[in-house]
């Protein structure tokens, strides 16, 4: 009996101590806080079928909005990932695309918003694909053309914001294109940064913006006052490497996700920047990512990831996390 015990209890050491290892050995930490539940793409030019997305957007209703890169248009999936429609074509026209970088739906859920890098404009959209206007970043106090917008969010009010890298700035629109003001300078004091990426507001428009070259995170207020900051340069839980292009915020939860496209993991903080957990690792498996870029949580609080090397769009669920006090 006792050796019963005893072996028992070695082998729940011995078990417990080498998922420990694992864990620091391949940068996955708490592998029971979130698991896989689903994906959808694969590479292909079919209907539902992806190449090389670079981001996603979910409206109030669960429908998820792919920027299918590689073939230049739009895919419009149901909360289960299945196809529902697709528009656009390469081009430089109303309604196509090239390089298609970034997408956005606004709080109502009826518009939809793109950016592109070789054409340099915005593009919107009705949700089922009808063109609605575009835009570009002339007369932005900036180099018009020159300037290189990669993320896109649109705030409760319906204002439009794009994270411009090279400028190093955060340009503000209206719902209508009109210019509004460019936000911030190159630098790495508050409201300052060095390759600015990714942005998501949350519900009392504070932004969360991935300043990637600084490595950090900075969260600013409606008046662009900073209200917190975390994160430095590094391959440990809560550091970042100098590309992290995609956020999101979990309020309900009181979570905040960050995807981190060269260390191939996606890290969990609160909305103090308190470091929660992470998952993910390299690889072409369930779970595993290739140049993950992009990341949206879902109306049941599902973790999408856009998973770009690989074609895909992969589908999480939390299990023990909960709010944090």
């Amino acid at each position: 009996m006792y050796r019963t015990i005893i072996s028992g209890l070695f082998t729940l050491f011995f078990f417990s101590n080498i998922t420990l290892f694992l864990g620091h050995a391949f940068g996955v930490d708490h592998f029971n806080d979130y698991q896989f539940l689903n994906m959808f793409g694969g590479k292909g030019s079919e209907n539902g079928q992806l190449v090389a997305p670079h981001s996603l957007d979910i409206d109030k209703e669960g429908n998820v909005y792919v920027t299918d890169t590689g073939n230049n248009r739009i895919q419009k999936f149901d909360s289960d990932g299945n196809f529902v429609l697709k528009w656009g074509e390469e081009g430089t026209n109303n309604g196509q695309f090239i390089k298609l970088h970034d997408i956005a739906v606004d709080p109502s859920g009826k518009y939809v918003y793109t950016l592109e890098l070789k054409n340099h404009r915005v593009q919107k959209f009705t949700s089922d694909g009808n063109f609605v206007l575009k835009w570009g970043f002339e007369n932005t106090g900036g180099k018009g053309a020159d300037r290189t917008p990669h993320q896109i969010s649109i705030d409760s009010f319906g204002y439009v914001y794009l994270t411009d890298k090279n400028s190093h700035q955060i340009i503000k629109f209206d719902k209508n294109g009109k210019f509004i003001k460019v936000l911030g300078t190159r630098g790495s004091e508050a409201g300052q940064f060095y390759r600015p990426h990714g942005i998501v507001f949350d519900s009392n428009n504070n932004m969360y913006i991935t300043d990637m070259r600084n490595s950090r995170v900075q969260v600013l207020d409606k008046d662009f006052n900073l209200i917190t900051q975390w994160g430095s340069y590094g391959t440990e839980s809560g550091q970042f490497s100098l590309t992290f292009p995609g956020i999101d915020i979990d309020e309900n939860a009181g979570l905040v996700f960050v995807v981190d496209k060269l260390l191939t993991n996606i890290q969990i903080f609160d909305q103090t920047g308190k470091f929660i957990s992470k998952f993910g690792s390299k690889g072409t498996g369930e779970g595993q990512f290739k140049r993950p870029e992009d990341i949206a949580i879902d109306p049941q609080g599902r973790i999408l990831v856009c998973d770009t090397g690989n074609s895909r769009i992969q589908i999480f669920s939390k299990t023990n996390l909960t709010k944090t006090s």
